[in-house]
């Protein structure tokens, strides 16, 4: 059977002037939003299949750096043994609009994330290498924003017999506001095709926004019902920037 965990706990770190613009990172899609210069982040989450903890920090203007560790657990349905994995990359920001609700990102780097991964699939930094569009469109007065993620991910030591595989990473997320007060409605679409294939799943949650907290409720699995995420719980807390060269503007 297999290993159940608890809910997915997920602390976010970062500065913000005015009402946050927030990225979810409990979800495996992303928007075109950078962090101010001088903002970090700190991510942890507990779920039924890993945990993880990873650092970002937007230490030059218009970029955000980001390490990331994940912990998997024993997966007893395909007898393979928990490991450690690393993820390393960075995010420029290309272009955004007046309000900051929409807009163009690359983001790339080494490792892999575990909604892209097949099912007993290891990776670790530097055996992985890929990198990711994000385009964030708004609509109905910025209640509805849709993020889009195409992609393209190498993995130099895939499967039993440890061959390079290519592969094609998508990603897709919907969030509606308004529906519940200051809440949005998130849903998003996952997969990897090609060599390096992993089944498509989806993601469903409630995402609650404060100035200062995010709390975020969700649940994942692939549409075959072979597995995924489960059910995650995510929290976010809002500090001032800190990390800037010569002192940050307040």
């Amino acid at each position: 059977m297999r290993k159940i965990n608890f809910i997915s706990l997920c602390l976010s770190i970062v500065a913000m002037g005015a009402t946050p613009v927030v990225q979810a990172q409990q979800f495996v899609g992303d928007n075109q939003w950078v962090a101010p210069y001088g903002v970090s982040t700190l991510v942890a989450t507990v779920g039924e299949e890993y945990s993880q903890v990873y650092w970002v920090s937007s230490l030059v203007p218009e970029w955000e750096f980001n390490v990331q560790v994940i912990e998997y657990y024993d997966d007893y349905t395909n007898d393979n043994e928990g490991y450690t994995a690393a993820n390393l990359f960075v995010k420029r920001r290309l272009s955004e609009n007046e309000a900051g609700t929409a807009g163009y990102a690359i983001v790339g780097g080494t490792g892999q994330f575990p909604e892209h991964l097949e099912r007993g699939t290891v990776t670790n930094a530097l055996e992985t290498w890929w990198v990711t569009g994000v385009a964030t469109y708004s609509f109905a007065d910025d209640r509805i924003l849709l993020d889009v993620l195409p992609g393209v991910t190498l993995n130099t030591d895939y499967g039993e017999k440890e061959e390079t595989a290519w592969g094609f990473t998508y990603s897709s997320r919907l969030a509606i506001y308004d529906v519940i007060p200051q809440s949005a409605l998130v849903g998003e679409v996952f997969g990897t095709a090609g060599e390096a294939y992993s089944d498509p799943a989806y993601r469903l949650g409630i995402r609650w926004e404060g100035k200062k907290w995010v709390v975020a409720g969700t649940y994942s699995n692939s549409f075959n019902g072979d597995g995924g995420a489960g059910f995650e719980l995510g929290v976010m807390y809002f500090t001032e920037p800190r990390l800037c060269w010569g002192g940050c503007k307040r």
